[in-house]
């Protein structure tokens, strides 16, 4: 679970090493939505192995004979799991914190976005990635003002939701919503301003233009340009009145990717 920034430094670096943490067992991946099911286990007791009673296993001749005298069952040396209750201890049962899975080489990181106990008392998790899995960057939040980070981080990861779930129009929304977020907050940095000026992208824009000169800036002008001259396709009257083709999602990737450049141009990718 990761809690509090140190949380990080402290992924196992296997199961050998930390035979206590918790075990996520998969039982489904949706890799287009970004989403993955499976059930939470912990450790059942404070020690690794212990020995325990189980059925007879049916393919197993050694098992047959042992459990024959035994009732049908026989003594195991394991380690034992059960339901993950100690999750249903923390803040809204774990749902809305974050989980590594995975080994300090490789790990994912991921939200809980529900948490449920199933008819056998077993923890069920749905997940979803916090990975851009190479659509947006990384945002570098030692570059932004911390005061402007909230509002960043919700716009940045509403775009990175839409592009997987959503129609194109609404990932066109999302990334002009987005754009102007991050062009607003980072020229409240440029100028020195106490608070950022709201305003749509177009006026954004053309003050880019103003502040930077004509010939100045012309790639990250073009990439807002792109996503602002997309935002109207989406509109019914708008697209009727300016005779435009309906945004597809080939228009919605062009957006998602422009959006990408613009947070490299502006330095806020971490690399």
């Amino acid at each position: 679970m990761i809690e509090e920034p140190g949380d990080l430094q402290r992924i196992p670096q296997s199961f050998f090493h930390h035979p206590f943490g918790w075990i996520f067992l998969e039982t489904s991946f949706d890799f287009s939505a970004r989403i993955r099911r499976g059930k939470l286990y912990q450790n059942f007791g404070n020690v690794n192995r212990e020995t325990v009673q189980v059925e007879a296993h049916p393919a197993m001749h050694s098992d047959q004979i042992k459990a024959a005298n035994n009732g049908w069952r026989v003594p195991k040396n394991l380690t034992v799991y059960c339901e993950c209750t100690d999750l249903l201890s923390r803040r809204n049962s774990g749902e809305g914190l974050r989980m590594v899975l995975g080994q300090v080489d490789a790990a994912s990181t991921w939200k809980i976005v529900q948490v449920e106990r199933s008819i056998g008392s077993d923890i069920i998790l749905t997940l979803r990635s916090e990975s851009a899995l190479g659509v947006l960057p990384e945002l570098d939040t030692s570059r932004i003002d911390l005061a402007n980070f909230g509002g960043v981080k919700s716009a940045y990861d509403r775009a990175l939701d839409a592009a997987y779930r959503e129609l194109p129009t609404s990932v066109v929304d999302q990334c002009r919503n987005a754009a102007v977020m991050f062009v607003s907050r980072w020229m409240q940095g440029i100028v020195n301003a106490e608070s950022p000026t709201e305003q749509d992208l177009g006026a954004w824009i053309k003050a880019i233009r103003t502040h930077f000169g004509e010939h100045e800036k012309l790639a990250f002008r073009s990439a807002l340009e792109i996503i602002n001259k997309l935002h109207p396709r989406g509109k019914d009257n708008e697209r009727h009145k300016m005779s435009l083709r309906t945004v597809d999602e080939d228009d919605a990737a062009l957006a998602v990717h422009a959006l990408g450049f613009i947070l490299r141009e502006i330095g806020w990718a971490r690399h």
